[in-house]
């Protein structure tokens, strides 16, 4: 008989803790979504980052072009333009009347030949839009 109560108890003995299988389901789920959680988290962080990055750099664009739009207005006034017509050594003066031409819109190649025709200031119409409007 002694025999018999040794094999029960290394029964017993191999089958060790038994874990529940339900439980371990959800241990593994709530993991997988606590991981799922701290990426978008980490994901959203770098895009906030990106989205200051930028935003600084458009900030530093905008300052640049500022910049540009006042030295370019400044350049082109007429005292600049003679200043730099003198440093060139270029001689020009201001047109006549006759040769300027005033552009508006709505214009035919019709309507250029007449106003030069009748001489003075001629007035010309274009149907596509000015640049600067």
């Amino acid at each position: 008989m002694a025999r018999k109560n040794t094999r029960k108890k290394r029964k017993k003995q191999l089958n060790g803790f038994i874990f529940p299988v339900p439980f371990a389901g959800v241990v593994v789920m709530v993991a997988a979504l606590a991981l799922g959680y701290v990426w978008l988290g980490c994901q959203c962080e770098a895009l906030g980052d990106d989205i200051k990055d930028i935003e600084a750099e458009g900030v530093q664009l905008n300052k640049k072009k500022m910049t540009a739009e006042y030295r370019w207005v400044r350049t082109k006034s007429p005292r600049s333009m003679e200043i730099a017509l003198q440093r060139h050594g270029i001689d020009m003066d201001w047109p006549r009347v006759g040769q300027v031409v005033r552009l508006e819109r709505g214009a035919s190649a019709r309507s250029l030949e007449s106003d030069a025709l009748a001489g003075g200031v001629r007035v010309a119409r274009v149907n596509r839009p000015l640049l600067h409007e």
